[in-house]
């Protein structure tokens, strides 16, 4: 009786393709991951936007900003149409992010508003984790310029966005 050869993959055939499938996938998620943050990022400088618009049409109508304890309410409740921006209609029930007073959560990062007399204010946007959902804080006042560095706590003194980030 003859042997007949067999058929498939040997051990080492199959090890050497998870070894490339494993190589692939190392190369591969560190740019999906850095991706996300991107876009995390665009995310918060285009809700800094809209948040300061919206303070500027609030402004415009209440002669000042909404105090820090209630800007929530002033945003969304009280006025009649919303002066917010749809996105951040959802922090009012607090379950993105655990419940702050006058901070709310959205795509990896925590939004601050400050306001203390009204008459001048800040918004704070900074990454739940740094390095997972964003590397960059961002900081707008009522200049309306959009600033930033790396990590978390960005102020006043930090570059604008054209600029290129320092660290916090």
């Amino acid at each position: 009786m003859t042997r007949s050869p067999e058929r498939g993959f040997t051990l080492v055939e199959i090890m050497i393709v998870v070894a490339i499938i494993a190589l692939l996938a190392a190369i591969a998620i560190p740019n999906v991951l850095r991706g996300r943050t991107t876009a995390n990022e665009s995310s918060a400088v285009g809700n800094l936007r809209a948040l300061v618009s919206s303070l500027e049409m609030f402004r415009s109508v209440n002669n000042a900003y909404p105090l820090t304890a209630n800007w929530v309410a002033d945003m969304y409740t009280t006025p009649t149409p919303d002066f917010g921006p749809p996105s951040f209609n959802h922090a009012m029930d607090g379950t993105a992010c655990p419940p702050a007073v006058g901070s709310s959560c959205t795509q990896g990062f925590r939004y601050t508003y400050t306001s203390g007399a009204g008459t001048v204010y800040t918004i704070n946007a900074n990454p739940d984790v740094v390095g997972q959902t964003g590397t960059r804080s961002f900081f707008a006042d009522e200049s309306g310029v959009i600033r930033h560095c790396t990590g978390t706590g960005a102020t006043v003194t930090d570059p604008s966005i054209d600029a290129a980030p320092i660290a916090c």
